[in-house]
């Protein structure tokens, strides 16, 4: 394996050559300069790609791009080294077809991405049990899995593999399976048998194949047994890590094996009435017998009321083989032994047996513990789920209310300063809706699956919201607001939501923890392309301080400057966490600066992308033209409501009320499911949790009913996941909107699949 640093120093050089110069068939190779690294690439394989950012006839960018434009590095990673890395520079990089980017004073990060790829890419070696029913896929993969190394037992079906797993001699190293299979047996069948087979081929990896993914199948597969699973179509340098890492495990339980089975033995010489004739030191020290009492033992004084049994088979010569017994120590404790057998030479005409035993007390009780380590972990992660999902829908629900309750209100005509009122209540709790729903994503940033959005976004107005919702908590403290505010770029891109709560995160902790004196925030622009900008949100305070040491870790999560602040503050310790992961997230970042008794400033950064100018979306037009042309066109039409909560039904026939339609309301699924039998409703709209029957179950016998198979259904539900957004339309439901209901996207929703109805009469 070639790596090739392009450097015009020979530090770099130095270092990979002590940490990587022993390494078998491991070669270092240098070059100073962009020409003859493209020489040199151009002449030979080269397998990993270190570039300077700097070089005496060009720079790291260049090159990477002319490697990979060039075909020299079409897949090999290139590292790129900077002294002054940025979020812009790393765009650039990635678009160059740079794979990772260090600063060129953290070598232990370079030297450890370096070691990681080489460890990943050695040969694997293995046996693997191997079912594709398709046949050319089948093909593929069984030579890319020899290709690298690996033996292959390859089936079209799960009934020939389980067949060969079960009736094998050998264990097999890991099991690769496609869930959907021809032949009597399945994918999920075969893994179910697998893992009620005895140990230790039950315990077998086992890695799934599958073309769908949602976060409850994944539970599913995961119930079910396997280890890990690779989505449909396979990408190779997937398949192989998540190869390597079961293998990898697999090899790590397999030596913690065998060094447990090479802990020393007890030998004890018994005749062939089981009267103790010889104990080693080990087997002494495992019973508790003093060397002078060796001869008064016997199988019954060692192992008790199993002693006539073991006696027994000694004597008609079936050999006893890593029998577990319970074992008595003279100190009267309980020892758990491993017993295993062997007919030595006779002595004094008696036959004399070896037993060999081994304390399994500390094994036993350790895979007891990782037991219930398991069974405790599965639970937890059940519980956390469920807890989500719970909380997420039982504080939707009466948002709902607040938020649909100050729409109504506003709607209805009020005075200047009782509008005012509900315009803050009603920003107060859709800035609550957003924590929410950033809150439940904590889950997803430590999976890395948090996304931000990129939509139109004025940061002017962003301040001016965050200033709105603190500005009655300032004044009630008697602090100043300062807001410092540059010339801004309009017609950027980024996530409203994210940008708000991060402002809002630091401008209410600024409030709470300052007692006097202002709280000034600023933004600038901190760098600026053709293509993005980056900007600098900052806000400072005159409040307590805090000190250096503790800096640094309020950005963990659950963590604040020290206990006492929980005790006089409240705070989960979870909001600077969160605003440091969704500033990188925008490919920024966050920190601050104190001075304790002075006060702090924290800060994140933002890189937004450059929109193209247009008019900003006029909403609440776009409401009221679908309001009036549901009012219009549809006036009269029959409508049903399914909602058991009372506040949510007065909130949905309030929005409604505008529109003169007859409107029936059912309290539970059982309700919904006779009235849609009795009457013929232009739509309706339903809850998914209900008393009785849920929307869901209601949904699908609405669907079975004569002439029911077109009517439109929308779910109106507190269930925000992305799989209960699936459930409904697999239950039969046309369309979905979460709690709080937004009326725009309400009236929108309903017109649409009204008119959509409409035609198909027509039709």
């Amino acid at each position: 394996m070639n790596i090739l640093l392009v450097d015009s120093t020979p530090l770099y050089r130095d270092i990979l050559q002590q940490s990587f110069g022993r390494a078998r068939g491991v070669r270092i190779l240098h070059e100073a300069t962009q020409k003859a690294a493209l020489s040199r690439a151009g002449l030979q394989t080269i397998d990993f790609f270190i570039l300077s950012g700097q070089l005496p006839d060009g720079n790291g960018q260049d090159l990477a791009r002319e490697l990979r434009q060039s075909g020299c590095a079409q897949v090999a990673p290139i590292v790129l080294l900077t002294a002054s890395p940025s979020a812009e520079l790393a765009r650039q990089a990635m678009l160059a077809g740079v794979t990772e980017l260090f600063r060129k004073q953290d070598v232990e990060e370079l030297i450890t991405f370096v070691r990681h790829f080489l460890n990943a890419n050695q040969p694997m070696h293995g046996r693997v049990l191997y079912v594709e029913d398709v046949r050319t896929q089948r093909d593929l993969m069984v030579m890319q899995l020899c290709e690298w190394g690996l033996m292959v037992d390859a089936f079209e079906n799960a009934d020939q593999a389980w067949e060969a797993f079960a009736q094998a001699e050998y264990e097999y190293d890991l099991v690769l399976t496609d869930l959907i299979l021809g032949g009597h047996m399945s994918g999920s069948r075969l893994i179910n048998r697998i893992r009620r087979h005895a140990l230790p081929k039950g315990a077998t990896p086992i890695l799934a194949l599958t073309a769908f993914d949602n976060p409850s199948r994944r539970i599913e597969l995961f119930h079910l047994g396997i280890d890990d699973y690779v989505l449909k179509p396979v990408i190779p340098i997937e398949l192989r890590a998540r190869l390597q890492s079961l293998l990898s495990r697999k090899r790590a339980s397999q030596h913690s094996q065998q060094l447990l089975e090479a802990t020393s033995l007890g030998v004890t010489v018994v005749d062939e009435e089981g009267f103790v004739r010889t104990m080693d030191v080990n087997a002494r020290t495992m019973f508790g017998v003093a060397e002078e009492m060796v001869e008064a033992n016997s199988v019954k004084t060692l192992l008790g009321d199993v002693a006539d049994k073991i006696v027994t088979a000694l004597q008609q010569g079936a050999p006893l083989n890593k029998l577990r017994y319970t074992a008595r120590h003279s100190t009267g404790s309980v020892v758990q032994i491993e017993l295993s057998s062997l007919e030595v030479e006779s002595a004094n005409g008696w036959r004399q047996f070896a037993l060999l035993t081994r304390d399994v007390s500390k094994e036993l009780e350790l895979a007891n513990y990782l037991m219930r380590a398991k069974d405790a972990a599965e639970n937890a992660s059940r519980v956390k789920a469920e807890f989500l999902a719970n909380m997420s829908h039982e504080i939707r629900t009466p948002l709902n209310a607040i938020i649909g309750m100050a729409y109504l209100m506003q709607r209805n005509g009020l005075s200047p300063d009782q509008a005012e009122r509900a315009g803050r209540i009603t920003r107060a709790g859709q800035h609550l809706l957003g924590i929410i729903s950033d809150v439940l994503d904590i889950s997803k940033i430590e999976a890395g699956r948090l996304s931000v959005e990129r939509v139109p976004v004025s940061v002017a107005d962003i301040v001016a919201n965050v200033v709105a919702m603190v500005a009655e908590q300032a004044s009630a403290k008697g602090l100043q607001l300062i807001v410092k505010n540059d010339d801004l770029p309009a017609n950027l891109l980024g996530d409203p939501t994210r940008l708000t709560q991060s402002l809002l995160n630091y401008v209410a902790n600024a409030i709470k923890f300052t007692e006097q004196g202002s709280i000034t925030l600023s933004t600038r622009v901190q760098h600026e392309t053709e293509q993005s900008v980056t900007l600098y949100f900052s806000v400072s305070d005159t409040g307590m301080g805090i000190e250096a040491n503790a800096l640094e870790q309020i950005f963990a999560a659950f963590q604040q400057a020290d206990s006492s602040t929980t005790r006089k503050f409240g705070g989960t310790g979870l909001g600077l966490s969160i605003t440091r992961e969704l500033a990188r997230l925008m490919d920024g970042d966050a920190g601050a600066s104190s001075v304790p008794g002075q006060g702090s400033l924290f800060w994140f950064t933002a890189t937004l992308k450059r929109g193209q100018a247009k008019e900003p979306p006029v909403l609440s037009q776009h409401n009221i033209d679908a309001e009036q042309v549901l009012g219009r066109d549809f006036g009269g039409t029959h409508i049903l409501l399914a909602e058991d909560d009372f506040i949510n039904r007065e909130l949905a026939l309030g929005l409604l009320a505008n529109l003169n339609f007859q409107i029936d309301v059912a309290q539970d699924g059982l309700m919904a499911v006779d009235m849609v039998q009795k009457n013929d409703y232009g739509l309706v709209l339903m809850d998914m949790q209900m008393p009785h029957m849920g929307g869901l179950e209601a949904t699908q016998k609405i669907r079975a009913l004569p002439g029911r198979r077109l009517l439109p259904i929308i779910a109106m539900t507190a269930n925000t996941f992305a799989e209960d957004r699936k459930r409904c339309f697999d239950a039969g439901m046309n369309d979905f909107i979460p709690k709080p209901i937004d009326p725009d996207l309400l009236f929108e929703k309903m017109l649409h699949w009204l008119s959509a109805s409409k035609r198909s009469l027509s039709a």
